[in-house]
């Protein structure tokens, strides 16, 4: 990364540390988005921001769009080739955005803030006590970060922009999920309310390997905002979720949400949707039927809630004060 402060849009905003962002994923999930929104907020405000990430990534490419940010190259994965890459890097500070890039960039003596979106308990240690700071999307998230060893845990929730506007998709399902098709996002116990709600058309977005009988699976879409649009009820059947994303844009877009008590999923809905225990096909069943029968919050008091409470700008503005922070108590200047 070389020094190109008075090339950043909007100029230098003095006392802002330049900033290299580490993600050692090859996929492309709520983190990267959050990770490529983030690095486009910072470096309009002025800042100095690099993203270290394996070349030819989903991050790699989209940040080919985004001149202002510089790329740099760093292997997949846990890889002992990453940390003297990041150690001749001429930043203020490192923030790490996966667990790989947590684990690598604490051998190095650099400032570091951890970005934390999972609410599975870590095994804690020292890999925990290295961080100067860690930015959780939620206050479940955070308390078990601290409850791991970590200091100076700051929630700084997920910016969620506005889907666009789009007609409905003729396929579009009445009860709609979206999420990767892995083992703790739930959906087997959705895939078991669907024996609870006969002629009911459920179906779930999204790309993994895991498939249950009962919805309709319509892989990896494009165009959520049009199945949005065609949805009744959004459902998110997480046993462990950070925050939830989707949620948000549900929220936004205008359809009552049924969730799960996981992690911050109480915190992003409040008392504007429906929340059920984890792991109860029973639950999501009768939640689902009484939204379907017009009982549920006002969907314009969660499109407020979503509006105010999770913008991107103060996803950008809450993370830069963390950065900021921290690299004055290491006596950056």
């Amino acid at each position: 990364m070389q020094r190109r402060l008075g090339r950043c849009a909007g100029g230098v905003v003095e006392g802002w540390p330049s900033v290299v962002h580490v993600d050692t994923s090859t996929q492309w999930r709520g983190g990267q988005v959050q990770l490529l929104l983030l690095a486009r907020g910072m470096a309009a405000r002025g800042a100095e921001v690099g993203v270290a990430c394996p070349e030819g990534s989903p991050m790699w490419e989209a940040l080919a769009a985004v001149p202002e940010v510089v790329r740099i190259a760093v292997p997949a994965g846990r890889s002992l080739r990453t940390p003297p890459i990041l150690a001749g890097l001429p930043a203020d500070l490192l923030a790490a955005h996966t667990s790989h890039a947590h684990e690598l960039c604490a051998v190095l003596s650099r400032p570091l803030v951890v970005h934390r979106r999972v609410d599975f308990r870590p095994s804690g240690g020292w890999k925990y006590r290295r961080p100067q700071a860690f930015v959780a999307v939620s206050e479940a998230v955070a308390r078990i970060v601290r409850q791991a060893g970590g200091r100076e845990v700051h929630v700084v929730y997920d910016g969620v922009a506005p889907l666009p506007a789009a007609a409905p998709a003729p396929d579009g399902p009445t009860v709609l999920a979206v999420g990767a098709r892995v083992p703790h996002k739930g959906h087997r116990y959705l895939a078991q309310a669907c024996a609870l709600l006969p002629g009911i058309d459920v179906g779930i977005a999204g790309e993994g390997p895991l498939l249950y009988p009962g919805p309709r699976w319509l892989d990896q879409r494009p165009d959520v905002p049009a199945l949005l649009a065609a949805a009744r009820v959004f459902v998110h059947p997480s046993v462990e979720e950070g925050m939830g994303q989707v949620v948000v844009e549900a929220m936004l877009a205008g359809v009552p949400v049924v969730c799960t008590d996981a992690g911050g999923l109480p915190e992003v809905v409040g008392d504007t949707g429906i929340v059920v225990p984890r792991a109860d096909a029973g639950a999501l069943a009768r939640a689902i039927l009484q939204v379907l029968a017009g009982e549920h919050p006002p969907v314009e008091a969660a499109r407020q809630r979503a509006a105010a409470r999770f913008s991107v700008q103060a996803m950008v503005e809450g993370s830069l004060r963390v950065y900021a922070a921290v690299a004055a108590a290491a006596g950056r200047g």
